[in-house]
C-alpha cells in the first residue's frame, strides 16, 4: 500500500502524533465519516490494548518482511566479464551453477580487448573468459590474476559466411567435386568483408592471420581484400552486418552460425591456417568470494557444462601455441 506514496509524505502525515496514537486517530476519523446522528462513545481501555497489541504483531511482522529483503539482498553475486562470441552459451552454463549455488552471476559481454582493459581500469570482474591466451597474459603481466586459476576450456573454427539469400559462388563450376579455393574471395562481387576489429579482438586476428596465410600474385589474400574490410566492435557485431546485407561477407567463429538462423556456412577454415583459438577462464585478485570463484571456474569444466558446450558446436579440444601449425600458408594442391 505505502509503495504508492510520494517520498516524506508519510512521516509528515505522522508528525506530532505520539507513539500508539495511529490508530485512535484512525478510529476517530472513521466514526466522524458515519455522520452527525452517530453515538460518539469513549473506546474502552480494553480495546485500545487489544489494538496496541495488534499494531505490535504487524510492527514485527514488517520487521521481519525487511529482515527476509535484507538476507535476500545478501545473496552472493559473482562479476563474470565473458568474450561476445560465448554469450549463449555461457548464460546457459550460468542458469545451472546459480541454481545450485544460490548465487547470482552478473555478465558484462563485449570484445575480449574491451574487457581486459575495463579489468584494468575498474578491477570490477570477478571472473574473466576470455577468447584467446593474449589478453590474460595481459592482466597477469600488471599482476590482476590468481596465481595458478587461468585454464584454457574452450576451443572454435573460422567459417566464412554470408546471409541466406546470398548467390556467391566458391567452388570451380567445372568440377563440383573440386575443394573450395579461398582464394576465389578476391574475385567475388561483395561489398564488405566483415570481421571484429584484426588489430585488437581475437576473433578478427584470427581472421586476418587466416587471410594472410593464403597466398595470392606475390602476395596475400589479406592485402587483396584489407580495403573491403569492415571492422567491428566484436564477432557478434561482424554476424550482424553479415545479416543486414546479401552483399556482406563474413569471417566468424563456427559457433556463431549457429545463433543465427539468417546466415549459411560458406566455408570451414583449416585450423592449420590460424593461431590456436582457445579460450580461457581466469580469477581476478583482491575479490570478495574468491571461493565461489574456483567453484565456478571448475564447473566450466564439468560434464554438465561439456554437454551444453557440444550443443553450441565448441570445441573442448585446446591446443598450446606451440602445438599449433602456426601461419602454415595455403596451397591449392
Amino acid at each position: 500500500m505505502y509503495n504508492n506514496r510520494k517520498a516524506g509524505e508519510f512521516p509528515k502525515l505522522l508528525e506530532g502524533i505520539k507513539p500508539g496514537a495511529a490508530i485512535l486517530y484512525s478510529a476517530k476519523m472513521r466514526k466522524k465519516s458515519l455522520g452527525a446522528g452517530c453515538v460518539r462513545e469513549r473506546l474502552p481501555v480494553t480495546l485500545l490494548l487489544v489494538l496496541y497489541i495488534i499494531l505490535c504483531i504487524m510492527a514485527v511482522q514488517v520487521s521481519g518482511c525487511s529482515d527476509s529483503d535484507s538476507t535476500r539482498k545478501e545473496r552472493p553475486s559473482l562479476v563474470v566479464f565473458v568474450a561476445a562470441s560465448l554469450r549463449d552459451v555461457v548464460q546457459e552454463v550460468g542458469l545451472s551453477f546459480a541454481l545450485t549455488h544460490d548465487v547470482d552471476l552478473v555478465y558484462n559481454f563485449a570484445g575480449s580487448n574491451t574487457l581486459a582493459q575495463q579489468i584494468k581500469a575498474s578491477r570490477a570482474a570477478d571472473v574473466f573468459l576470455s577468447a584467446n591466451v593474449d589478453w590474460v597474459d595481459f592482466l597477469e603481466k600488471v599482476n590482476l590474476l590468481v596465481p595458478g586459476s587461468r585454464r584454457n576450456f574452450l576451443s572454435n573454427r573460422l567459417v566464412v559466411v554470408s546471409r541466406k539469400d546470398a548467390h556467391f559462388q566458391f567452388y570451380n563450376p567445372l568440377d563440383p567435386h573440386d575443394s573450395f579455393d579461398p582464394r576465389a574471395l578476391a574475385t567475388l562481387n561483395f561489398s564488405f568483408l566483415a570481421l571484429a576489429d584484426p588489430e585488437a579482438v581475437p576473433a578478427g586476428r584470427y581472421a586476418k592471420a587466416f587471410l594472410e596465410s593464403v597466398e595470392l600474385d606475390g602476395g596475400s589474400l589479406w592485402r587483396a581484400l584489407k580495403d573491403k574490410v569492415a571492422p567491428t566492435a566484436d564477432v557478434r557485431a561482424a554476424l550482424g552486418l553479415v545479416e543486414s546485407d546479401p552483399m556482406i561477407i563474413g569471417v566468424v567463429y563456427r559457433t556463431d552460425v549457429t545463433t543465427s538462423d539468417k546466415t549459411k556456412l560458406l566455408y570451414e577454415v583449416p585450423s592449420t591456417l590460424h593461431p590456436a583459438i582457445t579460450y580461457c577462464a581466469t580469477a581476478l585478485k583482491d575479490r570478495p568470494n574468491s571461493g565461489l570463484v574456483e567453484e565456478y571456474l571448475d564447473f566450466l569444466s564439468s560434464p554438465d557444462a561439456a554437454a551444453v558446450y557440444k550443443n553450441y558446436g565448441f570445441l573442448q579440444e585446446t591446443r598450446t601455441f606451440e602445438e599449433c601449425m602456426l601461419r602454415k600458408t595455403w596451397v591449392k594442391p
